[in-house]
C-alpha cells in the first residue's frame, strides 16, 4: 500500500518489524527483498510520489518537486552544486540511467584502506546480476547516440583514445532528453518502476511526504522513528508520526543518513560519522561548432558516450584519473554551465544548437566533512565543507587539456569550461594556458551527483560507522544502506554499486534474522 502523507488528517502511530528510511537505490532494494521474504516493512520517504503523467518536462516545475533543495544544494562555499533526488524512488528517478559497476581495483583499495569488509567482485556477483536484471540493463546502441555524444566519440577516435557507450536502464527510449527531470514515458527503469512496486505488492506500506527526524534509542537498540508528515512542496510539518520497529534501516543518502544519526545523538563512539566526504566533482565543458543546428544536444539520450582514456584505477588509489562524459539537460540546467553574464551569456545561449557539452569527472579522495543543524518544522539543514587537494587539481588540469584536444579533433571552433575567470580556447594553440587555471569560488562551477563516504564501512569502529553487515557500530538493530557506506568513490556512476550492496545487505539480514 502506498500512502501519501500530505493527505493525512491526524497524527500517525504504527508498529512494524522493519522501518526503511528512504526509497532510493538502497532503501528500495532492501524494502522489496525483506517484504518479499515475509517481513513487515514500512518505508518512509520525505519527498512525493510522481508517475509518468506527473513529469511535465518543465524545469521550473520538476526541479522543486524531485530534487533536494530544488536542485540548489551546494557545498558551504557554493563551489560545488550537489544534486540529489528527493522523491519516491530517490535519485534513480532523476539520474542519467548510466549503469557502471564498481571496478575490481576499487574493492582492492577499500581492503587496503579500511580492512576486510567482504566486498569484492566474486562475493557481489550474484547481487549485481539480480540488480542488473531488475533494472533491465542493456547497452546503448550506436543508432541511439545523438550528435552531442557523437562529438566525444569522434574526437576520441581521431586521437586514438579509448571510448565507448554506457550500459543503461532505459527500455524503449523515445529520446525526449528529459532524463534529469523524470521520464514521462516510463522508459527509464528507476526504483519507482521495479523495486518499490515489488515492495508494495509484497505487503510493505510505503509512506511518501513522511520526513524521519529522529531515531529513538533504548540502550543498544533503536526502538522507533519519529518525524513529520509534511506538506507536498513546502515540506512544512503537518502532523507528527512515530513508528515502533524491531529493525531500522537508514537509506537517506550520504548527506541525510549521517544527519539523522547525528541529530539523534548517536555521534558518540562514531568518530567517523559525517567525515570522509567524496563528491566526484564534475566540471562542465562546452564546445562550439561551426554549422548551425549541428548539435541540438537537448534531443536524444543526454548521456550516452564517454572517453575513458584518462581512467587510472588502482588498488593503491582506488578510482583515479579523470573521464570525459558527454551530457546535456534542460535549458535552465545547461545555462548554469555556460559562462558569461548579460549579453555574453545571451549570445552563448543563442549558439546552443551548435554547442556540444560534457562533464569532466575527476574522482576525489575523501576530502570533506559534514555538520548539521535542526530547523524547526523543516527537518535538518546539512552543511558540506569540502576542499580540493593539489593532486586533484593537477588531474583536473590534465583532464581539461584532454577534453579540449578531443573537441578540437572533432572539429570544434572553441572550447570552454564553467569558469568566469578563464577565457575560452580558440584553438589547440591555447592549450598551454591550462597550467594557469585556478579554481575560484564564485567564478568556477562544479557539479556533483555522487556524494559518498559519510558513514564509511569498516569492521573497526575507529575507521568506520557501519560494520561489514551495514550495522551501525554499538547498536544491534540499526543499519545504513546507501552511498554513505562506501569508503571512497565506488564508481563513476553509483546507482548499480548502491543497489548491489543493498541486495547483499538485505540477504544478510534475512539470513541472520536480525
Amino acid at each position: 500500500m502506498i500512502v501519501e502523507g500530505f493527505r493525512a488528517t491526524e497524527p500517525l502511530s504504527l508498529r512494524t518489524h522493519t522501518v526503511v528510511v528512504g526509497s532510493g537505490a538502497g532503501g528500495a532494494v532492501v524494502a522489496a527483498l525483506l517484504a518479499e521474504a515475509g517481513v513487515d516493512v514500512i518505508v518512509l520517504e520525505e519527498g512525493g510520489r510522481f508517475t509518468a503523467a506527473d513529469f511535465t518536462q518543465r524545469d521550473d516545475e520538476m526541479l522543486p518537486a524531485l530534487y533536494r533543495e530544488h536542485g540548489l544544494q551546494t557545498t558551504r562555499d557554493g563551489l560545488v552544486t550537489v544534486l540529489q533526488g528527493s522523491c519516491f524512488g530517490g535519485s534513480t528517478v532523476i539520474n542519467m540511467a548510466d549503469c557502471e559497476p564498481t571496478p575490481p581495483e576499487v574493492y582492492a583499495h577499500w581492503k587496503r584502506l579500511v580492512g576486510e569488509i567482504g566486498l569484492d567482485e566474486k562475493t557481489l556477483a550474484g547481487s549485481q546480476a539480480r540488480v542488473m536484471a531488475a533494472l533491465e540493463v542493456n547497452p546503448i546502441r550506436d543508432e541511439q547516440v545523438n550528435a552531442n555524444n557523437a562529438a566525444v566519440v569522434r574526437g576520441a577516435a581521431a586521437l586514438g583514445l579509448s571510448h565507448g557507450h554506457f550500459l543503461n536502464n532505459r527500455v524503449a527510449c523515445r529520446g525526449s532528453g528529459y532524463c534529469l527531470i523524470g521520464c514521462a514515458y516510463d522508459a527509464k527503469k528507476g526504483a519507482h518502476l521495479n523495486y518499490l512496486p515489488r515492495a508494495d505488492a509484497a505487503g510493505a506500506v510505503l509512506y511518501t511526504d513522511a520526513r524521519a527526524e529522529r531515531l529513538e534509542r533504548d540502550g543498544d537498540q533503536i526502538v522507533g522513528v519519529v518525524g513529520s508528515l509534511v506538506t507536498r512542496g513546502s515540506r512544512e510539518a503537518r502532523f507528527p508520526f512515530r513508528i515502533e520497529a524491531e529493525r531500522v534501516v537508514v537509506a537517506g543518502g550520504a548527506v541525510h543518513s549521517p544527519a539523522l544519526l547525528a541529530v539523534s545523538g548517536l555521534s558518540r563512539g562514531l568518530p567517523d560519522l559525517g567525515r570522509n566526504v567524496t563528491l566526484q566533482p564534475q566540471l562542465p565543458v562546452t564546445a562550439v561548432f561551426r554549422e548551425p543546428g549541428s548539435i541540438r544536444a537537448w534531443r536524444g539520450i543526454p548521456q550516452a558516450s564517454y572517453c575513458s582514456a584518462g581512467d587510472r584505477n588502482s588498488a593503491e588509489r582506488g578510482l583515479g584519473g579523470f573521464r570525459l562524459e558527454a551530457v546535456s539537460g534542460g535549458l535552465s540546467q545547461v545555462a548554469v554551465g555556460v559562462p558569461g553574464f548579460g549579453v555574453a551569456h545571451k549570445e552563448a545561449m543563442a549558439r546552443l544548437d551548435r554547442t556540444a557539452s560534457a562533464l569532466l569527472l575527476v574522482p576525489d579522495a575523501p576530502s570533506g566533512t559534514m555538520t548539521w543543524s535542526e530547523r524547526a518544522g523543516r527537518g535538518v539543514a546539512a552543511r558540506i565543507d569540502y576542499r580540493m587537494r593539489p593532486e586533484w587539481l593537477a588531474r583536473l588540469r590534465r583532464g581539461m587539456r584532454q577534453a579540449a584536444e578531443i573537441y578540437f579533433a572533432a572539429g570544434a571552433e572553441s572550447v570552454g569550461f564553467a569558469s568566469e575567470s578563464f577565457p575560452r580556447f580558440a584553438g589547440p594553440r591555447d592549450l598551454d594556458r591550462i597550467d594557469a587555471f585556478e579554481v575560484r569560488t564564485g567564478a568556477t562551477r562544479f557539479l556533483s551527483a555522487h556524494v559518498q563516504g559519510t558513514c564509511r564501512m569498516s569492521a573497526d569502529p575507529r575507521l568506520g560507522v557501519v560494520d561489514p553487515t551495514h550495522r551501525v557500530h554499538g547498536l544491534r538493530n540499526l543499519y545504513v544502506v546507501d552511498a554513505s557506506v562506501f569508503p571512497t568513490s565506488a564508481s563513476t556512476h553509483t546507482m548499480i554499486p548502491i543497489m548491489t550492496v543493498a541486495d547483499r545487505a538485505a540477504h544478510a539480514m534475512l539470513e541472520t534474522r536480525r
